[in-house]
């Protein structure tokens, strides 16, 4: 059975099956000679031979029932909340029975603690600024422009454990608990966590029920 993870970025381990939608990925995969002029505007330089493309929300080219494991970082306050549900539907089914799903989003209830524990005058720019929920600066120039079309660096849903929980058990996962890094009991895990995308962040684990 596969290991599947979506989002995928730069991490993308070769024993895993690495999934990523971003445009700026999708231009490096199909057009190799553009590398050098993304990565001088930002963008990483993508290990595109252990990367597919695929999309969770329209859903990936992955057979039902036939993963053992699935992960993603940082990939679902990137969505819209309908968006996001439909990514949640799509995993379940990728997995076999009793099969695991570990995930890490920004923690809402982190930042909004942050917040209103603050006594400093620049206490909400903070927030915003550390949730990506606004925007500091207009869309001038190419460089920005070019962020905007190629990427999803704004945040569309912020979640705490409470609201993600729901929504995890509404799209049918059972044993749904907050997890940490690398405390799954299944080792492959560790060959895509990465401590610095964990820290001060919401992980949680869940399974597909076996029955």
């Amino acid at each position: 059975m596969d290991y599947v993870q979506f989002g995928c970025g730069v991490c993308a381990p070769p024993e895993w099956r690495n999934f990523d939608a971003g445009p700026a990925f999708w231009l490096q995969k199909h057009f190799r000679f553009l590398t050098r002029a993304l990565t001088r505007k930002g963008f990483p330089a993508y290990p595109v031979k252990s990367i597919e493309y695929g999309d969770v929300i329209t859903g990936l080219p992955v057979k039902p029932g036939s993963a053992r494991g699935v992960y993603c970082s940082h990939v679902l306050e990137h969505l819209a909340l309908d968006e996001m549900r439909s990514a949640l539907r799509n995993v379940f089914a990728y997995l076999g029975p009793g099969g695991v799903f570990r995930l890490v989003v920004p923690d809402l209830d982190y930042y909004v603690r942050r917040y209103v524990q603050s006594s400093t005058p620049d206490a909400a720019h903070r927030f915003l600024r550390e949730t990506h929920l606004g925007q500091e600066h207009s869309h001038r120039g190419l460089r920005s422009w070019m962020r905007l079309l190629f990427g999803r660096s704004d945040h569309r849903w912020m979640w705490d454990y409470a609201a993600m929980e729901k929504e995890l058990a509404d799209a049918g996962f059972a044993g749904i608990r907050r997890a940490r890094f690398n405390d799954s009991s299944d080792a492959k895990f560790r060959e895509v966590e990465d401590p610095g995308r964990w820290e001060n962040c919401l992980g949680i684990e869940c399974r597909r029920p076996t029955a």
